[in-house]
């Protein structure tokens, strides 16, 4: 008799300890542990991914066998310790069977499932598949009684939520030592591509460099002997009537083929405009889309308000400047607002710098 108490106690506890073990495991699997799996064993971590994106029928088995083996190994064990036991000490022994289920079929396999997770997830995936074959009538009636009961609805906050999650992870990891600070930045700011508007990182108006299209090449380099940028807009009769880009590579190429006289007209490319209003991750795509790395933007009257580049949007990634040690003003941005508090105290406005056409002699 004492045997088969035992015996009924093991089995009770063992099948509670699995099933502990793989709810824990199953529930603090992670993205990054199943395509870490799926590059380790395709099959497997296919499989894993399947138990975790069927979460509700995944949980449903493993609670569902708990349960049975929970109930009939108590009617079991009740039953035996009735006939071993007088009644004085039936109390004793099912206060201890109480903290024996607590500690080996929930604290300890909870933790080991949640520590070994990546250790265990190959070995279980495949039992856990047979167990969830095994048990479909009964699952499918219990999510069908869930779904009845709780009904999903689409939450439109989902992709933000994440985006937050993984803002908050990336602070964490730069607090905890597994980041650095720039690193943390870098994933902060690429996730809030989509909420910066272009107009706050691109280079404005009043100091863009352009060109007016009737300009030769060598009248490009009388006026910067050392060109400054390696594209700038190229205008008909003035700023607001962008028509082109120039490269500072195919102006060098012209000069050094003695092809000074040709003008800016001949030599531009087409350029792309957007408004003002739209999202940096919005001016990334057309960059990428296009293959241009300068974006002319304009505002809501079309007039140009200033401009984008593969630089800017680098640099709002990285959070730090990019430059070069011979660059007169590192921030473009913050000298158009020094330029701007400059004339609120009384200096006269500037147009932006442009190289005109010269006079006709």
């Amino acid at each position: 008799m004492i045997i088969q108490f035992v015996l009924a106690v093991s089995f009770t506890i063992g099948v509670s300890f699995v099933c502990s073990m793989l709810e824990a495991l199953i529930l603090s699997t992670t993205i990054a542990d199943i395509e870490s799996l799926k590059k380790r064993l395709p099959k497997k971590g296919e499989l894993l991914e399947r138990h975790k994106t069927d979460l509700s029928d995944t949980i449903s088995a493993i609670l569902t066998l708990n349960t049975i083996a929970n109930t009939a190994g108590s009617t079991i064990v009740g039953a035996l310790a009735a006939q071993i036991w007088s009644s004085a000490v039936l109390g004793w022994v099912t206060g201890l069977l109480t903290l024996s289920i607590l500690i080996f079929s929930e604290i300890i396999p909870k933790n080991l499932g949640v520590t070994y997770r990546v250790q265990l997830q190959p070995w279980v995936v495949s039992p856990l598949r047979w167990m969830k074959l095994a048990l479909w009538p009964a699952t499918s009636l219990t999510n069908f009684s869930v779904r009845f009961v709780v009904r999903e609805e689409q939450n439109s906050e989902d992709s933000s939520s994440n985006e937050e999650e993984i803002i908050l992870l990336a602070e964490k990891g730069a607090k905890d030592g597994t980041l650095t600070s720039s690193e943390s930045n870098m994933v902060t700011n690429a996730l809030k591509l989509d909420d910066e508007m272009v107009s706050t990182i691109m280079t404005p108006r009043v100091v863009v460099t352009a060109l007016d299209n009737e300009l030769t090449i060598g009248d490009v380099f009388r006026t910067f002997p050392n060109i400054p940028f390696a594209r700038m807009p190229v205008y008909n009769e003035d700023i607001d009537q962008i028509v082109g880009v120039v490269r500072r590579r195919d102006l060098l190429k012209y000069v050094a083929e003695d092809q000074d006289r040709v003008r800016l007209n001949e030599i531009k490319d087409e350029v792309h405009f957007i408004p003002e209003t739209v999202t940096v991750a919005a001016a990334l795509q057309t960059i990428l889309k296009t293959h241009q790395q300068l974006l002319v933007v304009v505002d809501e009257f079309g007039s140009m308000a200033g401009v984008v580049t593969m630089e800017d949007i680098m640099e709002y990634i990285l959070g730090r400047e990019i430059f070069e040690k011979d660059d007169v003003a590192i921030d473009m941005r913050e000298f158009a607002r020094s330029e701007a508090k400059g004339k609120k105290e009384g200096a006269e406005p500037e147009e932006p710098k442009q190289a005109e056409k010269p006079d006709s002699a």
